[in-house]
């Protein structure tokens, strides 16, 4: 009787021991798996401020017509959807709105035609100063903001403090500082 007794104590303990084990490797197993989403992630994030950067930095320096306008948005639009497991819906719709915003205030600059501000325009020069110099602070700064607070979403979520971001707050208020949001027409 003792011996049954002994052999199930020790079933029982093997069965513990055997279930703490594969407990302890599934945790394993998945906090290495969230480690590796959050290094895709942190790489997506990179990736995405080089691409929208590259896309803002030709919306700078040369006028976009519609069909490049067009062009970049394609290529910031097949990124996004290839990287779509690493960046939240908020992230997306910021980095499009951005490419958007940028456009429409450089044809508000081309239609200015005031020459220091175009002249700003192409370089690393603030887009309040930029605005500023044509006289529209508000549109510069609206379109400044953008880019500063994706720059700080971007570095905040490198960290992993990111938070929330109102799209649809920073949507409006370029709407009601009258840009046309959208492909830009021909600043002929």
């Amino acid at each position: 009787m003792a011996s049954v007794v002994s052999a199930i104590v020790a079933a029982v303990v093997a069965l513990l021991v055997a279930a703490l084990g594969h407990w302890q490797w599934r945790r394993q197993r998945a906090a290495t798996a969230a480690e590796q989403y959050r290094l895709e992630r942190a790489e997506a994030l990179k990736e995405l401020w080089s691409v929208l950067n590259e896309h803002a930095t030709a919306a700078r320096i040369a006028e976009l017509g519609p069909e490049e306008f067009y062009g970049h948005l394609q290529a910031l639009n097949f990124f996004l959807i290839r990287r779509a497991p690493f960046l939240t819906e908020p992230e997306k719709d910021l980095a499009l709105l951005y490419l958007e915003g940028i456009c429409a205030f450089r044809i508000r600059v081309e239609r200015s035609r005031n020459k220091a501000a175009r002249a700003a325009m192409i370089t690393t020069a603030r887009l309040g100063r930029v605005g500023e110099l044509m006289g529209a602070l508000e549109a510069g700064q609206l379109v400044q903001d953008l880019e500063d607070r994706f720059a700080a979403h971007i570095g905040d979520a490198m960290r992993g403090k990111s938070k929330d971001i109102d799209v649809t707050e920073l949507r409006s208020r370029l709407r009601e500082a009258k840009f046309v949001l959208g492909p830009p027409a021909d600043p002929g």
